[in-house]
């Protein structure tokens, strides 16, 4: 079988998300296991590298102990759990109003999007507000956060600081007792890291990040 013509056919990058779902590992932790750019594997999880090298996925399946041929959709994972099973439509917050979520009424009228992945039931999606966590979280990103999921060193978390009246996303870092956010971007050097005080709290964990592409 060519691998490039299995690789053409598949949704490559839903395996994927479903295998990280499933082991509960985030793309960096991923990249840093299989020994690969984070950047790849952030691609291929979003769907954007859909013709990936089989060098490349090799290090990926052999992760999650399955075959090349089972991550790119040419045969099943017996143990992934079915995506027809998780299917449902959560609410799209604003930062302001995930701050206050679960306890913003539910009667209202939120725009909504559909997950395939299994996720508790205060589940949410808020879009990227900026480009603070660029270049793998551009702005507009679609953010499907999970506040029942426990964060862990090196996830990407919603934050309410004490002194800031919106949430925001940020990567999370645990040394030992202290925690500590940071963007992504660059362009915010001057906010590289900061650590969290105990009036702030870490309001959800993110477990799918989806981005549309406008024609």
């Amino acid at each position: 079988m060519s691998y490039t013509m299995a690789i053409k056919k598949s949704k490559i990058g839903e395996i994927l998300q479903r295998l990280m779902q499933e082991k509960e590992i985030h793309v960096t932790e991923l990249a840093r296991r299989a020994c690969l750019k984070q950047p790849t594997v952030q691609r291929i999880a979003t769907g954007l590298y859909q013709r990936p090298h089989v060098t490349t996925l090799k290090p990926i399946a052999d992760f999650f102990n399955i075959t090349i041929d089972q991550l790119t959709g040419a045969q099943p994972i017996s143990w992934l759990p079915s995506k027809t099973e998780t299917i449902r439509r959560v609410p799209i917050l604003t930062p302001a109003q995930a701050a206050h979520w679960p306890q913003i009424s539910e009667e209202s009228q939120f725009l909504r999007t559909v997950i395939d992945i299994a996720a508790g039931k205060n589940t949410y999606a808020l879009k990227m507000p900026d480009a603070s966590m660029e270049p793998l979280f551009p702005k507009n990103t679609l953010l499907i956060i999970d506040p029942d999921k426990q964060p862990k060193d090196r996830g990407y978390v919603t934050i309410k600081l004490r002194d800031h009246p919106e949430v925001m996303f940020r990567q999370l870092l645990i040394d030992g007792k202290n925690q500590y956010i940071k963007p992504l971007s660059p362009d915010f050097e001057n906010f590289k890291m900061a650590l969290l005080h105990t009036n702030d709290i870490i309001l959800g964990v993110l477990v799918q990040a989806r981005l549309d592409y406008e024609n």
